[in-house]
Order: C-alpha cells, then sequence, then structure tokens
C-alpha cells in the first residue's frame, strides 16, 4: 500500500535561548495530493480557519510550550513556533499546560488553555498572538470537579458564548455562560455530564441540532474513543447516541478531537490525535472526514493513513471526492457485506453479488475517472469491470464482471450524497447499483434498479490504496526482485545511464514524481535536476533510458498507470514503449531501456513512498522558538511504570518534581542513575516536572 506520511518538526531544546524548529514538507501538486496521516507530532488538536488561513492548536510540548500549525490548502502544515509560553506569559501557572481552544470575536483571539488544572484565557490581535493573559485563572474552583481541564468555547447563533469543560478526575462535565467580552463569568457552573463522558468536550450545532462530542476511556491505552449525545439546547438535556471514532488494527487510541466546519457547505473535518502502531511513545495529529446520514447522526469515522484532499474554501461546495485511480472497498449501507465477485473469479460474466466484508481482493476494486466524465470500476487483480448485462437500460438487469470493452455498460456517474454514501448510476439510464430487495444477506445478487434514494442503492466507498502523490518521493521497485530504479553510480551528470540495482537507502534510487500540466508524470532523480529521459525522444523499442537535464519535452514525460495487480506501468509520451528491464533480468546492474508494451512483469514498478530525509537546500524553517544544539528531546520510559521511571536523555544531577494530576508535589528528588524511583507512588496519572538553570520539561506519565 501507498501511505502518504507528511513529516512534522524535529525539536531541540537549548538552555536560556530561543530555538530553531525544522520542519520539512514536501511541496504537492494540489490535484493529486493527499495531507497523509498523520500529520505531525502532537495532542489535544483544535483546528480553526483564520484570515483565509487554517490553524492547528496543540497541548504544550514539555508541558509549558503552545505552538501553533498552519495551512493554506488543510495538507501542507507549517509550524508557527512558539505562540504562548507558561513560562513567561503565563503570571499564575508554570506547569501542565494543555488542551488550547481559540476563539474570534471582538476583533480579538480569544486563547484558552488548561494549566495546574485551571483554565486560562489570553487576548492577541493575531491568530498566533501575542497573547496576553488576564493576569489569573478564568476558571480556578468548581464544585462539581476538581479536574478543571479541555475548555471548549461555543458561541450561539443569538451570540451566547459557552465555556465547557471537565476532565477525568471525576469524569463530570461543567458549563457557563461567558459575558460578550470572552475573558469574564456571566453564570456559575452547571452539571451537565452526558452518557459515558470522560473529557475534552466539543459543541457543534447543525440544522439546530446541538452535538456534544467528548471523549470517553483512558488517554494512554487503546479504549480511548469519542462518542456523542444531542439536544435541543446548548445546556442538555442529552440524548445519547454512540461511539464515531475508535482504535482500529493499526491506530490506537484516538481522541480529544476538534472539528472544521467548512464555509456553508455541509462539510466537516474532524482533527483529533492517536497513537500509532501502538499505546506508547508520542501522540500523533491526524485529520479525516465527518459526515452526517440522513437521520442526521454522525456517521462514525473512517480513520485513514491517507487524510483529506487539499480544500480552499469557496462558494462551491463538492458533492464528489472521489480518488481517481485508488483502490476502494464498497460496502453496502447499513451492512457489513462488500461489493464482490463470486468466489474472486476473473472469467468474464462473472455475477457480481455482496459477500460479508473479508478483506479479499473479491472486494476491491480500482475505480478511474474516464475521459467522458464516468468512471470504471475494475476489479483487483483481472481486467473485468463492473458491467451491466447487455449494457441493458432495464430495471433489475443483472450487474456482473467483464472484459474491458470501453462501452457504456461499464460506465458509471458516481455521486457522493450528504451523508457520505455514494450513489452510483449506470451511464445513459437512470439505474443505480442496487442490491435485491435491500437485503442484508451475505450472496445477496446486485443488480441495478430505478432510482429509488433507498439504502439499497448507497454505497459507502473506502479507499484502501493512494494512488500516486504528486511531488512525493518513491522508489521504484522491478516486479519480482528487490532491484529498484537507479542511477549508474549516484551519478549528477547530465547523460547518466539508468539501471536497476539492489536495493539501497541512497538517493541514487529516489525519484520526485509530479504531475504536469499535460497530465503525464515527470520523474527527477532526488538531488539534482536531471530527469528520467529516453534518448534523443525516440520511438523506437530499445531506445535508452537515461537521466537528462529538465528541458520540459515529452523525451520526459511518463504516463503511469495502476495496474490490477497494484504494480505500476510507466509508458514513454506519445508512444506505447514502457520502462523495461531488458530481458527482465534480476542482475543488479542491468539496463533499463523502454520496450514495446507485451504486459509482462519487465515492465512493471512498485511505487513506494519513501520517508523524506531533511535536505538543508529546500527544507522550509518555522519561526525562531527555544534551541538546543547538543540535546534531544527528553522523553520517559517504561510509561505506564511500576517502579523505576527511566529518562531517554542525560538528566544525572537535575532536579525532578512529580506531581499529582491535581497538581500535589508528591515527589522531589535529584535524578541519580538516568532514573527515579517512583514505586511508592499509589496507581494513577502524574507529571515529572525537570528543572535546569531556569528552564522547565514536563512529562506526563502513568503509575500501574
Amino acid at each position: 500500500m501507498i501511505r502518504v506520511k507528511i513529516h512534522s518538526y524535529n525539536l531541540i531544546d537549548k538552555l536560556r535561548l530561543r530555538f530553531v524548529v525544522f520542519l520539512m514538507f514536501i511541496s504537492f501538486t494540489a490535484q493529486a495530493q493527499l495531507s497523509g496521516n498523520p500529520l505531525f507530532t502532537g495532542a489535544d488538536p483544535e483546528i480553526h480557519y483564520f484570515n483565509n488561513k487554517y490553524y492547528i492548536y496543540t497541548t504544550a510540548i514539555y508541558g509549558t510550550q503552545f505552538h501553533a500549525y498552519s495551512s493554506n490548502d488543510l495538507t501542507n502544515w507549517y509550524d508557527e513556533g512558539l505562540i504562548f509560553d507558561l513560562f513567561p506569559d503565563s503570571p499564575w501557572s508554570q506547569y501542565n499546560g494543555w488542551a488550547p481552544a481559540v476563539v474570534f470575536r471582538n476583533n480579538k483571539y480569544y486563547f484558552y488553555y488548561t494549566a495546574e488544572t485551571k483554565i486560562g484565557v489570553a487576548v492577541g490581535n493575531t491568530p498566533i498572538g501575542p497573547f496576553t493573559d488576564i493576569g489569573a485563572p478564568l476558571i480556578g474552583t468548581d464544585p462539581y470537579t476538581d479536574d478543571i481541564i479541555d475548555a471548549n468555547v461555543f458561541i450561539d447563533d443569538d451570540g451566547q458564548a459557552y465555556i465547557y469543560y471537565g476532565g477525568s478526575g471525576k469524569s463530570r462535565m461543567v458549563v457557563r455562560k461567558l459575558n460578550a467580552n470572552m475573558i469574564s463569568l456571566a453564570t456559575g457552573p452547571t452539571d451537565i455530564t452526558p452518557q459515558n463522558y470522560t473529557e475534552a468536550p466539543y459543541m457543534v450545532k447543525r440544522k439546530g441540532i446541538y452535538y456534544m462530542m467528548y471523549s470517553n476511556g483512558s488517554w494512554f491505552n487503546d479504549t480511548y474513543n469519542v462518542q456523542y449525545s444531542t439536544s435541543n439546547s446548548p445546556m442538555g438535556p442529552w440524548t445519547y447516541r454512540g461511539k464515531i471514532l475508535s482504535s482500529n488494527v493499526e491506530d490506537k487510541g484516538p481522541g480529544h478531537h476538534g472539528v472544521l466546519k467548512m464555509g456553508n457547505c455541509d462539510e466537516y473535518y474532524i482533527i483529533y490525535h492517536r497513537y500509532e502502531n501502538g499505546t506508547s511513545g508520542d501522540r500523533k495529529v491526524a485529520i479525516d472526514r465527518m459526515y452526517f446520514n440522513a437521520a442526521d447522526l454522525i456517521e462514525p469515522i473512517n480513520m485513514t493513513n491517507y487524510g483529506v484532499a487539499p480544500r480552499i474554501p469557496d462558494q462551491s461546495c463538492p458533492t464528489q471526492s472521489v480518488v481517481s485511480g485508488g483502490i476502494y472497498k464498497l460496502t453496502h449501507k447499513g451492512t457489513n457485506q462488500c461489493l464482490d465477485v463470486f468466489n474472486n473469479g476473473s472469467q468474464s460474466g462473472t455475477n457480481v453479488q455482496q459477500s460479508t466484508d473479508n478483506g479479499s481482493d473479491a472486494q476491491r476494486w480500482v475505480v478511474t475517472l474516464e475521459a467522458d466524465g464516468f468512471y470504471k470500476l475494475t476489479h483487483k487483480g483481472t481486467n473485468q469491470c463492473l458491467d451491466v448485462f447487455q449494457n441493458s437500460s432495464l430495471q433489475g438487469a443483472n450487474v456482473q464482471q467483464s472484459a474491458d470493452s470501453g462501452n457504456d455498460a461499464q460506465r458509471w456517474k458516481i455521486e457522493i450524497m450528504s451523508d457520505g454514501y455514494a450513489k452510483l448510476t449506470h451511464k445513459g439510464t437512470t439505474q443505480c447499483l442496487d442490491v435485491d430487495n435491500n437485503s442484508s444477506q451475505s450472496g445477496a445478487n446486485v443488480q441495478q434498479w430505478a432510482d429509488l434514494g433507498t439504502d439499497a442503492q448507497r454505497w459507502k466507498l473506502d479507499l484502501i490504496e493512494v494512488p500516486i502523490v504528486s511531488g512525493g518521493v518513491y522508489r521504484l521497485i522491478h516486479k519480482g526482485t528487490s532491484q529498484s530504479l537507479d542511477v549508474s553510480g549516484g551519478s549528477t551528470q547530465q547523460g547518466a545511464n539508468v539501471q536497476q540495482y539492489t536495493s539501497n537507502e541512497t538517493d541514487a534510487q529516489r525519484w520526485i514524481i509530479t504531475k504536469e500540466s499535460d497530465g503525464f508524470y515527470k520523474l527527477t532523480h532526488r538531488g539534482t535536476n536531471q530527469c528520467l529521459d529516453v534518448d534523443n525522444n525516440s520511438s523506437q523499442a530499445g531506445a535508452n533510458v537515461q537521466q537528462w537535464n529538465d528541458l520540459g519535452t515529452d523525451a520526459q514525460r511518463w504516463k503511469i498507470e495502476l495496474m490490477p495487480d497494484g504494480y505500476f506501468k510507466l509508458t514513454h509520451k506519445n508512444t506505447n514503449l514502457c520502462l523495461d528491464v531488458v530481458n527482465n533480468l534480476a542482475e543488479p546492474g542491468t539496463n533499463v531501456h523502454q520496450w514495446t508494451d507485451n504486459g509482462n512483469d519487465a515492465q512493471r514498478w512498485k511505487l513506494d513512498l519513501v520517508k523524506p530525509t531533511t535536505n538543508l537546500a529546500t527544507a522550509k524553517f518555522s519561526k525562531p522558538s527555544l534551541k538546543n544544539e547538543n540535546e534531544t528531546a527528553l522523553n520517559i520510559y517504561p510509561n505506564p511504570v511500576k517502579n523505576t521511571l527511566y529518562f531517554t536523555s542525560e538528566m544525572t544531577g537535575i532536579q525532578v518534581s512529580v506531581f499529582s494530576e491535581t497538581g500535589s508535589l508528591v515527589l522531589n528528588q535529584i535524578v541519580k542513575a538516568n532514573s527515579i524511583d517512583v514505586s511508592s507512588l499509589a496507581t494513577g496519572i502524574y507529571f515529572t516536572v525537570f528543572e535546569k538553570d531556569g528552564m522547565k520539561i514536563t512529562k506526563r506519565f502513568i503509575k500501574k
């Protein structure tokens, strides 16, 4: 699977100095780009659109330093640097900074934050400050909870502002009204805790319905999830609706989220944090689409690795977001039955049905946008297309797979409905892809039927594999071998030969693939301006492939097609000649040329999107912040811990204080042997605060 990974900053701390956070991004062409998940390291994110730019705010680094991240298109994110530091920007707090919330009102930006289990607010003139604290906590005590954290501020249509808060200490959610100045309270607290509430409230209003969303479970393991309740009032009472975001096989503990509504569109995005491949280490920020169904309920969130497509707010509200060339699973609405080819057959005429989700290729379809504006669905592993028998326009005509004939029998209009499900209409008819009698049984037949607007004709499209990311750095691996597309000797010279060679981690085998305005692709050898080139732009079979200066000609343009087996074919523009390994040999150093398209493995390549390394010539930099040229970021382990807590950076001789979740000092000692003994602590959540030369670093841990 091609998985997009966009990387975050590498933070290094230097005592008493300002630091520079290096943040490298790949510049993608918006037409083909996806954001990728995760976006960067961080937790407790909130997202907004201010002044024609998106902003994500996250929990403080080291428990004291708040950062903001900005984007023009939801996909390329930039670290705006340190925007608020408890030390010294907050006169009343020094540790446990997290869960920021930002509101624009009165031509000001109000930055609400948690610190020392209290809620503060600071005011600024821009989305990234500077922010001036009001001088004391906005909320420092509460009769219903001693865990005063996770503020969310919501302004209703009538202009009344509400602040919701409350954490896992007593799992109570409290609301107060704010005055119009946004820095003082209009009312006292009211306990409005909904069912299964733990922490992190977030309010969304849609069609007059108040959706109170919140996290449930333990933040430090895979029980963490997001649930919600609804009401006709911003203060409840609530009707519990269920769980919408939870752990899957790969990513664990998703939660503490924010929601972005796109302009006046019924289009929503959810931002949240999660653990990658386990429940330890740093939490990562991810973004995915959020949909409402026809009953105005929130659909369960599809937690992805590919993220979202670029989106710049305008007056349009798109209804279609199918990624051409992507491999999809189509699930019948309201069931776990998938669009399936009987027995995964490869024969033309094999029946199409629905079947229980089993994750096999029988339930995978390559969806491509054709020149006529309609879509073709090709069964993965074959060249058989989703087809209506004899191209019938009759109601009840059977759906099967058939050899790709390029006719209307294999063309479908795909429309994404407001509930996030898709309707597939057979070209030239009003007949939709339909499950007979809206059955939920495995093996039920799939046919076409008049458009009734029912669930029988609605399908969830899950993108399983992502197509080419324009601007991405790739390694091209020859099918059936471990040999990669390679420039001989890693040369940067014009005319250097292209070959296959044993895969390694050098730039000799890295190619930046960009989609050009003519729809073809250019492959640029990483670290040079040399492009994958056919000698003299020849159209002859056997013409040599080399690298050459970027001339913008057809000699350096390639059509890249995803084949049903998941490999790609690269065809030289205006020819039928493919990127080919001579005689399909596997020996390192075998020459690469172009050859007549014969459909064999010699002309098939796996495209692996690789993790980029920092290149100072092309890296983009964030604003200045704190810097340490000698030490890497401090982490603690194991977490959860039973007896001894260790540190990844040398801390011997450093004073460390341990605080309970409510801020009480429970341990104070000098680090010895780069660890401390925590065996005397009771089970619970704690914070270590390290002090050295006036600097403080805070880390959260679990005592089991």
